[in-house]
């Protein structure tokens, strides 16, 4: 898998400062104290479903949690190739936050049949950014402290490894790794990707914070930046190698290219948050299979 004839700019494909800004306004003064009542009686309820498969010394060794979201052939996939690929793959585990119970549902009996730990965040009333910022913050609170770890992290459920990858190899040295973004107005601001970031467990001491910013102008992930990096020395930290991968004929960052974040293979939007106005199945399902072997899965897959 390799990059090629990407279109000219610096970045891969984010989501655009005005286009964030856009799909999550600052609320106001009574959207404000809902959000804040929400994401306060979210964090404190229990988890409705855990299932752990047996895991929890694995996990006071790493966590590295994904955040499924309404696509359990999505889900399906990445747990082949986290197995096949991930040298930490005992410590993967699945936190379901989908808004639909029939993909929960789905979601659930997969991870059961792949002996795969499962948890079931809470039902989550918030939207887009806030969703996902909080769900990763429930996670740390509720899951994560509780194991202490010498290391965790977190993926998106469509980001895939393609090759032997190793996160204790990428962190040996380092207090973080992870996938940069600087799309932000504030002067020398930066955060680590929520899709692709880990760190050292020492930083479970820190008051972690995986919320957007709106102070800061931030996506998810945004709100560590005054807890956590901007005191930060950008030498103890790894950053990944982000590139394009052309799939189709023109030379839009969306329709055309995936990403590749050092090796992993990030679809985007697979949340359809976004109008996604050309089906990309073909092209993924070619990219999956050269990295799946013989034993890989047969799934038929939604749109994407």
């Amino acid at each position: 898998m390799g990059a090629s004839n990407a279109p000219e700019g610096d970045d891969p494909p984010r989501i655009s400062v005005a286009e964030w800004e856009r799909l999550n306004r600052p609320p106001r003064r009574e959207a404000l104290l809902r959000y804040r009542w929400r994401t306060f009686r979210f964090l404190r309820t229990a988890a409705p479903v855990s299932e752990l498969q047996g895991r929890q010394q694995a996990f006071r060794n790493a966590v590295v949690a994904t955040v499924a979201f309404n696509r359990p052939d999505v889900i399906e996939w990445q747990i082949h190739l986290v197995r096949r690929y991930l040298a930490e793959h005992e410590s993967y585990i699945v936190f379901d936050n989908s808004k639909k119970d029939e993909a929960r549902e789905a979601i659930r009996d997969l991870c059961r049949r792949q002996q795969v730990p499962y948890v079931a965040l809470p039902k989550n009333r918030l939207v887009v950014s806030r969703s996902h910022g909080q769900a990763l913050n429930w996670i740390v609170r509720n899951f994560v402290t509780g194991f202490g770890p010498k290391l965790f992290g977190f993926i998106d459920h469509d980001i895939f490894p393609t090759q032997a990858f190793s996160i204790r190899d990428r962190l040996e040295g380092k207090s973080a790794y992870g996938s940069v973004r600087r799309d932000t107005p504030t002067p020398g601001g930066w955060f680590l990707w929520p899709a692709f970031c880990f760190f050292d467990g020492s930083l479970l001491r820190r008051p972690l914070d995986f919320a957007p910013s709106y102070k800061f102008h931030m996506d998810s992930g945004g709100g560590n930046w005054p807890v956590l990096y901007r005191s930060m020395d950008p030498a103890s930290i790894r950053f990944t190698e982000d590139t394009l991968v052309r799939f189709g004929e023109g030379d839009d960052r969306h329709e055309d290219f995936f990403m590749s974040v050092d090796g992993w293979l990030h679809i985007t939007n697979a949340s359809n948050w976004r109008k996604q106005p050309v089906d990309r199945r073909e092209h993924l399902v070619a990219l999956l299979r050269q990295a799946g072997g013989p034993d890989q899965p047969d799934v038929t897959f939604e749109p994407i």
